[in-house]
């Protein structure tokens, strides 16, 4: 073979060559994809839950302003019913009186903090019993 036409088809392959480097984008184009719906059926799922608002009633509605009943529990179970003593056997009928004087459905309790819880729950149940929906218990400060 000459060397011309050798020369000549060595130059052809070498170009050859050269026009097939192409860069192959089919797998970064499938990666691209897969990720894009990785993240569509991730975002499906995600649920954002809201906050439990209680909204005002009419402002034409009629408040009744009331006071609440303050039950206090000594160290020794001496209680004190909005400031007059009284006794656990005597205190259903005196809570029943105060929810209707006051008309409230709310008791405000502060025990003192050696007080045995038993006599607290005993408490709260016979609040309960009388109608009183709100117990609300304070501390000392």
């Amino acid at each position: 073979m000459p060397k011309s036409k050798r020369l000549k088809r060595e130059l052809e392959q070498s170009r050859t060559l050269v026009k097939n480097e192409d860069v192959d984008l089919t797998p970064l184009v499938d990666c691209v994809f897969m990720l894009l719906i990785f993240f569509m059926v991730t975002t499906v799922f995600i649920t954002s839950k809201g906050l439990n608002v209680d909204m005002p009633k009419d402002s034409t509605a009629e408040s009744k302003p009331g006071k609440d009943i303050n039950l206090i529990i000594e160290e020794d179970g001496v209680m004190e019913l909005n400031g007059e003593a009284v006794s656990i056997d005597d205190l259903p009928v005196e809570l029943k009186r105060l929810k209707e004087q006051l008309e409230t459905e709310n008791m405000i309790l502060q025990a003192h903090p050696t007080t045995i819880h038993n006599t607290v729950a005993a408490v709260v149940d016979i609040a309960r019993a009388q109608g009183l929906e709100g117990v609300a218990f304070a501390r000392e400060q």
